[in-house]
């Protein structure tokens, strides 16, 4: 830690003086963070400049004053810092009258650009005069909108989720979200070509990313009611905005005013003017329930009395219940069962013979009495598909809840030279999806109408999420021109992913490892057909999210510079327990002897599978660290120039349990024991289990990037209504924990499993105990649930010969001595991960060229192109395939040439001996990259 704070201090002094030295005599521009900026110029009638004029910024709802300050030699100011909303402008100077400038909107990251004209007279003399507010951008290359409460509340959003709203800006696109959908309606934003996770959700300048899936499903997401705006940075966010290249979104909430204000609300929607779905009309089932209840009340005003400060409290509930949604309809061909479900019966339907045998555990399955699919109450689980089609269709409704509670709290000290706001957000939210136990993806956060399938008989579903967000902030007056802001802000998410068994393993009686943590069944994939049954194939799973940001900007104002420079420092802890398919998974298909997959089922032959075991549970961490210097520079009178550069230092994640290792291909080629187990392992006392690696395992801990940013803007006429705006920049990304979940699958950890496996032997497909007629050892076999088992402690498996001296058969691998077999596990059988040793962090390169022209009428058309190039993006692929053999270019092993490929010798022709197997092998590549180039235009009204 202190050689990172050394190399941060080194970094901080370097960027200051190389930026003070550009630093003349004689303002601009650009604002970051979570607040805005007004500049100007004061004239006299004639159209000069008025020096040394005192400027005074008022805030309308509480009519004090936030800023004083002078107006320089060339009758310019600039007041930085400034929180996002209303307010009205007094300027005085000796032998003019006093005017006053109202309607002054600051928008978040923005500057809003006035030019005030004084009129002669006595300074007691008050007038109201009319600024001539700039409507085109001429102080920053930033491009993005931003969006108004009055905008967020006047748009029909189904589910009052101003996320909706973040494709206004142009370069953002996401999926449509259906109107009858359970939840509050996440989406998936892209912006300008970028990954879903190169996003930065923020509260009030706060990072509020979820670092478990760096996706919007579970950040803490604030009603209507309680946001004043937001805004959308696509591209060109300056030095002060960091963690991803994507878009940055933030969210400004409410604060309180002088006078008392509150209002109650309800949106109600049903569905008696609905028409039934097609197919469940069809089959007449009636019209599904579609209802939702929004509702909710807010007031704000001063806190007893004014010098006590302002607050704004908000609660919303939601009430939803929706058979349309996904997760709560089914609509699919599967099977036609008999009446008679005994084994002959099914036998004689499927096979055409009453004595094919029935696997034990397929044939309860079927048997099991359930309403779970509409059955009557004495019914069975599984449904049979119509006669002649097979077809069935199903609608059961779905709940949604959430309640939330906003209290916001300002008060000003010293005169103004002190400020002080309190955000505290809280939310409780819960889904119920019927049919909502759906694949792996919904483990990963990803949307229900792409996790959810409506075809299969999936198992019911719940879904707790808790989030809490707290942000204090403390803005300092040093001088007009010195102003410094700090920002704390606490992120909580807790959320669960929970599956509600009809049937469990002890009904079916499954011996599964797993069974002490979850007893939901396994999930039986008929991949032929294009159906699955069962729950979601992983065990109830949990992450409990406990951040914290430090967050510091000191804004200077110097003569034709704003100045800016400060840190960022982010204590990322994520407790998480993540049983991936400890329920497992069964994949059935039609196979070569005739056999469909369904019968495949019957009998109990799986061709593959998906199955884990071992210890689930994870304490992951990371410090992150970041400094920056942005100076923004008004070069000439009609051009600014906004130069910046912000230096990340990012770590990578770690696990407090010690419950992860990497795998490096390129040892098991030297003869060396290729897993790498951070040394933290001996506290585990697991014979065999040693390391030496970080605690990472990578070789660095830290990644540091510079990121450069560099714009312009040129106010071509010098009147305000034509600007050419261009720069670029480098920005680096913050990754979730995906990374390490990947190293948390290593054995011994958490062993996984892909075998195919023998007719009738479902009842212990993961057992270490296999029934009687089932092959032992058991070649799928996984260590019981929360335990740490030394057989699965790795062995590296080594090349000794060729099955009859013949490089076209078989390859015969024996086991390696010392320390590269420390455990009994053959290598061979073990599927392998690994993530490169070098961290490296993805970063993006942005640049754009825009033309903004003010058509009158507060009308603004923007064209422009913008750019984006990702690098170090992380992709998976197996990067062990068999190496291609030919006489021209043979393979050596063993000191025999193999010069023909053949599936026997395929192990043999591997491109590191003694891990890729038959089982398998994934990469966790940082290689990938994206390229993207697009014209944009938009067409705004001011």
């Amino acid at each position: 830690m202190g050689e990172i704070m050394q190399r941060l201090l080194k970094i901080s002094l370097g960027i200051v003086f190389s930026l003070a030295v550009v630093l003349g005599t004689g303002n601009a521009y650009g604002q970051g963070g979570a607040t805005g900026a007004i500049s100007g110029t004061v004239l006299d009638s004639g159209g000069g400049s008025v020096a040394d004029a005192e400027v005074q910024i008022i805030n309308i709802a509480t009519d004090t004053v936030t800023r004083k300050v002078a107006t320089g030699t060339d009758g310019t100011f600039v007041a930085p810092l400034l929180p996002p909303g209303g307010y009205y402008v007094v300027v005085n100077k000796s032998g003019f009258s006093q005017a006053k400038v109202s309607g002054i909107e600051v928008l978040v990251t923005e500057t809003t650009k006035i030019a005030i004209t004084l009129k002669p007279g006595a300074v007691s003399e008050k007038v109201e005069i009319s600024a001539q507010i700039t409507s085109v951008e001429t102080t920053t290359a930033t491009t993005g909108q931003s969006i108004t409460t009055e905008t967020v509340r006047e748009l029909p959003l189904a589910t009052q989720n101003y996320q909706q709203l973040l494709t206004l800006s142009t370069g953002a696109q996401s999926e449509l979200n259906a109107a009858a959908q359970l939840g509050r309606g996440s989406v998936k934003l892209f912006v300008n070509g970028q990954r879903e996770d190169n996003n930065n959700f923020l509260i009030e300048g706060i990072s509020a990313t979820d670092y478990n899936v760096a996706q919007a499903t579970y950040v803490p997401l604030p009603n209507p009611d309680v946001i004043q705006e937001f805004k959308v940075q696509t591209s060109l966010y300056d030095a002060s905005q960091g963690r991803n290249g994507g878009g940055n979104v933030n969210a400004i909430l409410k604060s309180g005013s002088r006078e008392y204000h509150g209002d109650l609300y309800e949106f109600f929607r049903n569905d008696v003017l609905n028409a039934n779905d097609f197919f469940l009309n069809r089959q007449g089932q009636a019209r599904p329930v579609v209802k939702q209840n929004i509702f909710g009340a807010s007031v704000g005003g001063p806190a007893l009395k004014e010098k006590a400060g302002f607050f704004f409290v908000n609660y919303q509930g939601t009430r939803q219940r929706s058979g349309l949604s996904p997760g709560t309809f089914i609509s699919s061909t599967i099977p036609s069962l008999p009446a008679d479900r005994s084994d002959a019966s099914i036998s004689n339907a499927f096979f055409g013979n009453g004595t094919t045998a029935i696997d034990p555990v397929v044939s309860k399955l079927l048997n099991f009495k359930s309403n779970q699919f509409g059955g009557a109450s004495n019914g069975f689980l599984i449904p049979s598909g119509a006669a002649s089609s097979g077809a069935f269709a199903i609608s059961r409704p779905g709940k949604y809840t959430d309640d939330q509670f906003t209290a916001n709290w300002d008060r000003e000290f010293r005169g103004g030279q002190d400020k002080l706001s309190a955000r505290f957000f809280f939310s409780d939210a819960d889904t119920f999806l019927p049919f909502g136990g759906g694949d792996l993806p919904e483990s990963l956060g990803s949307t229900l109408a792409s996790s959810v399938s409506s075809t299969s008989l999936n198992f019911p579903f719940a879904t707790p999420v808790h989030a809490r967000f707290l942000n204090l902030t403390e803005t300092h007056l040093f001088s007009p021109v010195l102003v410094n802001e700090f920002r704390f802000g606490f992120v909580h998410i807790n959320d669960e992913l929970n599956n509600i068994p009809p049937v469990t393993t002890t009904d079916l009686g499954i011996d599964r490892p797993t069974n002490s943590v979850t007893n939901s069944i396994y999930k039986f994939v008929f991949a032929s057909s294009g159906f699955e049954i069962g729950p979601a194939p992983f065990g109830n799973q949990s992450q409990d999210q406990n951040n914290l940001n430090f967050v510091d900007t000191v804004s200077w104002v110097r003569g034709a510079h704003v100045f800016r420079f400060g840190g960022e420092f982010t204590r990322v802890s994520l407790d998480k327990n993540f049983p991936q398919v400890f329920n497992g998974e069964l994949f059935f298909t039609n196979t070569l002897d005739g056999n469909t997959d369904f019968q495949n089922f019957l009998l109990g032959t799986p061709q593959f599978s998906f199955g884990g075991g071992g210890v689930s549970n994870h304490a992951y961490r990371s410090n992150n660290f970041a400094v920056f210097a942005q100076d923004d520079w008004k070069f000439r009178q009609n051009l600014t120039l906004n130069l910046g550069l912000r230096t990340e230092v990012l770590a990578a994640f770690h696990d407090d349990l010690c419950h992860i290792g990497n795998l490096d291909p390129s040892l098991a080629n030297s003869g060396q024991f290729p897993f790498l187990y951070p040394s933290c392992v001996k506290n585990l006392n697991l014979p065999g289990l040693t390391g030496s690696s970080n605690s990472s395992t990578f070789d660095n801990n830290y990644s540091t990037g510079y990121g450069p940013r560099v714009g312009l803007a040129y106010d071509l006429f010098g009147h305000h209504t034509t600007t050419i705006r261009a720069g670029y920049g480098i920005y680096y990304v913050r990754e979730d924990v995906g990374t390490a979940d990947q190293l948390s699958f290593q054995t011994p950890f958490l062993p996984v499993a892909f075998g195919g496996g023998a007719a009738g032997c479902l009842g212990s497909y993961f057992s270490k105990n296999p029934l009687p007629q089932c092959p032992s050892p058991n070649p799928n076999a996984l260590p019981q649930a929360g335990t740490l088992d030394p057989t699965f402690v790795p062995c590296l498996n080594v090349f000794q010969s060729f099955t009859n001296n013949d490089p076209n058969q078989a390859a015969i691998y024996g086991t390696a001595s010392g320390a590269a077999c420390p455990g009994p596990l053959q290598t061979l059988g073990i599927f392998g991960l690994a993530v490169p040793r070098h961290f490296v962090v993805p970063n993006t390169q942005q640049w754009n060229l825009t033309v903004q022209r003010a058509l009158g009428r507060q009308w603004v058309l923007e064209v422009g192109y913008v750019g984006t190039k990702g690098t170090h993006l992380r992709e998976t692929r197996d990067a062990l395939q068999s190496q291609n053999a030919t006489v021209a270019n043979p393979i050596a092993l063993g000191g025999q040439n193999i010069t023909a490929n053949t599936f026997t010798n395929a192990v043999a022709r591997s491109r590191a001996q003694g891990i890729n197997g038959y089982n398998g092998f994934q990469l966790f590549a940082n290689d990938a990259y994206s390229h993207y180039h697009s014209l944009q235009t938009t067409l705004s009204r001011r």
